[in-house]
Parts: structure tokens; sequence; C-alpha cells
């Protein structure tokens, strides 16, 4: 790991322009390949532009951080994954739960769902995946919270794009930024990008299920301040202790518990 304070300017330069480029290119230019000629249906012609989207952050991992590709195969501790799916059926069951799953169709259901796991997909290749490996040789710390923070920033254009109001982008930019704390904890921990994936994939999954009228008038509305804040601090709590127990620095209380609970390895001494 190179030490923050002793890196170059131009290193430094060199990062923020390649996160400004794959942002922009991200962002803006895959908008413009005309998917919305083809003929096929909406629900196909947006699976089919978040394909290509991920199909470029995974080029860009390849050629210039193929180190991050471990991540992808999913290679992990069982433990920690079992850990991870536990930590996401936590988080996400509940609001499935509460949203109106149950008064849809099978098919239906699964075209939500499927819809909802292709932005996870997208949106964690290219901000777990491309943008944390961007910024990894910094530190874990450096990497995860710039990292945390760009994909928080990259909901503010639903001010403008996305008809949302100011109250709640700015709520939702924080969360998404707290959600990304999250997910890189749970990256980290449990060795792969899946895991990441399926909390994103789930945790949007209630909103396919709105109808256009409640979400409009929630997007449109003041945010939920409370709400928002309260899910942050579970999102960054979590997340800190992931990340810790993956970098093995102890973390009291929490730390003596997951030995407890054998959620860490001990080394037995002989």
């Amino acid at each position: 790991m190179i030490p923050f304070n002793r890196l170059k300017g131009r290193a430094v330069a060199k990062t923020f322009a390649i996160i400004v480029l794959a942002t922009i290119v991200g962002d803006w230019v895959t908008s413009w390949i005309p998917v919305d000629k083809l003929p096929i249906s909406n629900f196909w012609r947006v699976i089919l532009a978040r394909c290509l989207t991920t199909l470029l952050a995974l080029i860009g991992m390849k050629v210039l951080y193929p180190q991050s590709l471990r991540r992808v195969r999913g290679v992990t501790n069982r433990r920690r994954l079992l850990i991870g799916l536990g930590v996401v059926t936590f988080l996400t069951l509940p609001g499935l739960m509460h949203s109106p799953v149950t008064s849809f169709h099978t098919s239906q259901i699964l075209e939500g769902l499927i819809f909802a796991l292709f932005i996870g997909i997208d949106e964690e290749f290219f901000s777990r995946g491309f943008i944390y490996a961007c910024l990894e040789g910094y530190g874990v710390l450096v990497a995860t919270v710039i990292s945390s923070i760009h994909f928080g920033l990259l909901h503010l254009g639903n001010v403008i794009w996305g008809g949302q109001s100011l109250s709640y982008t700015l709520a939702q930019i924080m969360s998404a930024s707290a959600f990304g704390y999250l997910a890189v904890g749970l990256m980290l921990y449990t060795g792969n990008i899946w895991v990441p994936i399926l909390l994103h994939g789930l945790s949007d999954s209630p909103m396919q299920f709105e109808s256009a009228t409640q979400y409009t008038k929630v997007v449109t509305g003041h945010a939920d301040w409370t709400g928002a804040i309260l899910n942050a601090v579970i999102y960054v709590v979590i997340g800190w202790v992931l990340i810790n127990l993956h970098i093995n620095q102890k973390v009291q209380i929490p730390y003596e518990w997951a030995k407890k609970l054998k959620l860490v390895e001990v080394e037995e001494t002989i």
C-alpha cells in the first residue's frame, strides 16, 4: 500500500482523471447507444443497456486493474459467505415483506426481481468493481470512503433527469453513500462482488412493485430524513464491522462477539 501523504500529485491526478472519464462514459456516453431503437420491449432495452455498461466496467477492470477480477470469480470462505448472506437477508427481507409483491403474478414478480438485479449488477460492477479498484492502491479506508461518496453523488442527476425533488435527492445521496460503504464491507469480507450485487438487487426490488403514482409521490415530495439517517447509520455500522473484520483489526466489543460466535478464525497456539 502506498502511503497517501507521500503520493505524488501526478498519481493522484491520474486516478482522478480515470474516475471522471469512467463516470462520463458510464453515465452519459453509453446513453447515446440507440438501444431504444431496437424492436424489443422496454424491459429488455433496459437490461441490454445495463449489460453494456457492465461489460465496459469489466473491460476496464481487466485492462487497468486485473487483480480486482478475483472478486468476480466468487471464490470465498464459506462461513464468511453465509454471514454475508445473513446480512443481506436481515437488511432486505423486511422491505420485501412490506411491499405489495404478493399482489402480482409470478411472472411479474420474476420480471421485477430480474430488473432490480440487473440494476445491482450494473452499478456494483462500476462502483465496487471498477471505481474501488481504481482507488485500492491508496488503502482500504481511502478507497472505501471515496468510492462510496462517488456512488452517492452519481444519484445527483436524479434531481434534473429523474424528476426528483431536491430534498429527496439529497437524502438519497446520503443513503446511497452509506449503502456504498456497506457494499464495500460485504465485498471485502466475503471476498466476492456477488453478495453486494444481491444486496443491491433485493434492496431495489420493493420499488419495482410500487404504482407509478405512489412512486412519483414519494420521489417528488419531501424526504423522510429520520428514516434516511437511521438507515445510513445502520449501513455504516455494519459496513465498519465487516471492513475491520476483513483487515483483522480488533473491533472492541463487536470483534469479541465475532470470536465467540466463530465469525472470525482464531489461530491456535502450539
